[in-house]
């Protein structure tokens, strides 16, 4: 399981004050990219410019659970479910701070792709290795 801890800001809630929901998507995807420069040993931004391979979701679900507001500290842990030859899953659990309290569960499909030739691909082995190694068990 791979662990990040994100602040909510001030522009992430809406009128209700409470986070807006699509960022908590945004809070996971922050969570996937900074995973690669950290676990994989390539940043996300150089897997897209200089390698070429992205991986955008093809899928997503979403159970809301609970709300987080501006102030509070948004933990998310992400573990992959499904590792294909091109495709993997990741679930992705948003708690409020330390505690047990479950904000949000999100699950996302993602494709690796050419960015170029706009065609899937073989996920790159390095990124293969890093996201097998953070499997659910």
């Amino acid at each position: 399981m791979y662990v990040q801890r994100i602040g909510v800001r001030f522009d992430d809630v809406d009128y209700a004050q409470i986070v807006y929901f699509p960022r908590l998507f945004g809070y996971c995807h922050y969570t996937f990219e900074d995973f690669f420069g950290r676990k994989a040993g390539v940043t996300y931004a150089e897997l897209l410019s200089k390698r070429r391979v992205g991986f955008p979701t093809v899928h997503a679900e979403a159970d809301f659970k609970a709300p987080l507001r501006f102030g509070d500290v948004c933990r998310v842990e992400m573990e992959t479910m499904k590792l294909g030859k091109r495709s993997l899953t990741n679930r992705y659990r948003l708690y409020l701070g330390a505690t047990r309290k479950l904000c949000a569960e999100i699950s996302l499909v993602h494709v690796a792709m050419d960015l170029d030739r706009f065609q899937s691909v073989d996920i790159p082995r390095a990124v293969r290795s890093a996201f097998m190694s953070h499997r659910a068990r």
